[in-house]
């Protein structure tokens, strides 16, 4: 079986410059979700999917509507992985020290995220059996979010699966594995 990842293309969204409160962040991340993309061009090397699956966020809609000419199978299990600012009071902070706390209270367990690791887990699990139990299904593409991916990409190589390596998943940049 053949798994291709794609990052969602760049989301048409302002940027938050300053700092800002927990309640703004969440504000400007349920914002983020609503955006579409600019779209650029996508190198897939001529590549051959028989089947592709799609965050239904609308930026992960658009990228796939714009590299995939097929049916797209728009799913909320390969939707990104929820970040919520954890409730202080008045204070302010970056956007990106949000995001980073956002994310290392996903690692730690915190109660303040909206997802679990193991819910994640989970998710990416159900995908990937069902995926894996049909096997007309030999080439899949996913298109989905950086953190998502990250997390999908551990259990591929758990599964056995082979590919390049990412450190961090560029916008509209193919990743291949192959079992």
């Amino acid at each position: 079986m053949r798994i291709g990842l794609v990052r969602h293309f760049k989301a048409e969204h302002v940027p938050v410059r300053g700092w800002i409160t927990g309640e703004q962040f969440n504000s400007w991340v349920a914002d983020y979700d609503a955006a579409g993309i600019r779209p650029a061009q996508f190198m897939d090397d001529a590549q051959h999917w028989d089947y592709c699956i799609c965050s239904d966020l609308p930026r992960a809609v658009h990228t796939a509507r714009h590299i995939y000419s097929g049916d797209i199978a728009l799913s909320e299990q390969v939707r990104e992985i929820g970040v919520a600012a954890v409730k202080l009071s008045g204070f302010k902070l970056p956007v990106v020290c949000w995001l980073v706390i956002g994310r290392l209270l996903w690692l730690a367990g915190h109660p303040s995220q909206p997802e679990s690791r193991r819910e994640t887990l989970q998710r990416i699990n159900t995908v990937l059996d069902n995926l894996e139990a049909e096997p007309h299904r030999t080439n899949v593409l996913i298109v989905t979010h950086g953190a998502f991916m990250k997390q999908l990409e551990r259990e591929l190589q758990r599964r056995s699966y082979i590919g390049q390596r990412m450190k961090h998943p560029r916008n509209g940049q193919l990743y291949v594995y192959e079992k």
